[in-house]
Order: C-alpha cells, then structure tokens, then sequence
C-alpha cells in the first residue's frame, strides 16, 4: 500500500512539473510573440508618419535605427533591431555590430533559426545564390544580390569583416553547432 502511494505522489509531482514547463513555455511564447506584434505595430505608425508617444514598449529613438529586411525568395520581411542582446534576439532580427552604414561597410544580422516556420532566419538555408535582399531604413532601400552560402564555425569571425557595402545574414545549423552565412553584394540604392 506504502509503494502504490508513493508511485502516486511521485506520478502527481512529474505531471505538476511537467505542467509547469509547458506553461512557462507557453508564457515565454506569448510575450515575445505580443512584443514582435508591438514592434509591427510601431514600425507601421512611424512610417505612416502618426505619433508614436503612446507606445509603451518602442521610443521614437529606438525605432529610428530599425531595418527592414525582405527576402522575396523565401517570402521574409522582417524588422532588424539596432542592438543584439538575448532578448532583441528573441523578438526579431538583430544587427550583429551596431551603427554600420549600407552604403559603405558590411551590414551584419543575424537572427534564430526557431523551430516553427514562421520565425526569423527559419529559411534562411534555402536561399541561393543570385537571390535579392532588400535592406531598408527611413530614408533607403539597399538591394543586394547573394553572392556567396557558407557554413562556419561560430568562432569563424572573418564573415564580420567589414569588407566594403554587403550584406552579411547569419544563422545556426538546425544543429546549432555551426552557423549558415549568406553573404549580398550592394547593386542599388534607392531613396525612399
């Protein structure tokens, strides 16, 4: 009688556990889910022209250096925050090293792969070469063409470089013990 009781505790004790993951998971899922929607909703005020002071999460000023990447190719268009931190990797794009200009240097972002198909770099792997990247900013839109699809070692820094106006995209190995690099030369600036 004693076992069967304790097989018992130790059966409700996994399933609350187990629940509890599942909901922290889930919890997790929501608010990045919310402040990726929040960001949208941002980037589509401001290039509307509207005022924007009533957004809690998003100032003026950090939506001033947000990108805008498209990837016809593989059907992505997603917004690039100016800093990568966990947490701005988690909701979007993310430049890799901060304050670089498309005209003139490399342009580095990178972004998860995830595991749902609808989340930042998920296709990225499918992408070949001669495909257009479109990068956009407030006032231009910088059209690349992929020139080259590696795979490296995430020590494997030399895709950083800043070897003149391309576009550097950066992501894991459904591994996640290498990275996939699609590298875009500049062919066009358009204003906007």
């Amino acid at each position: 009688m004693f076992l069967k009781s304790k097989k018992l505790r130790v059966g409700v004790i996994a399933m609350f556990v187990g629940t509890i993951c599942i909901a922290i998971a889930l919890t997790y899922d929501w608010y990045t889910t919310s402040r990726s929607a929040s960001l949208v909703q941002a980037m589509d005020l401001l290039r509307s022209g509207a005022e924007i002071d009533h957004l809690e999460q998003w100032s003026a000023e950090d939506l001033d250096s947000v990108y805008q990447l498209e990837i016809p190719a593989i059907e992505l268009d997603q917004y690039v925050l100016a800093e990568t931190t966990e947490e701005n990797l988690a909701l979007a794009l993310t430049q890799v090293i901060e304050g670089r200009n498309p005209e003139l240097d490399n342009v580095t972002i990178a972004g998860h792969r995830g595991y749902r198909g609808d989340r930042h770099f998920s296709k990225l792997p499918d992408v070949q070469k001669g495909d257009e990247l479109v990068l956009s900013d407030q006032t231009h839109r910088y059209r690349y063409l992929v020139k080259s699809i590696e795979v490296v070692e995430p020590q494997d820094v030399h895709v950083l470089e800043n070897n003149g106006p391309e576009l550097t995209l950066i992501t894991c190995t459904l591994s996640g013990e290498q990275r996939v690099v699609v590298k875009g030369e500049l062919i066009d600036v358009e204003g906007v």
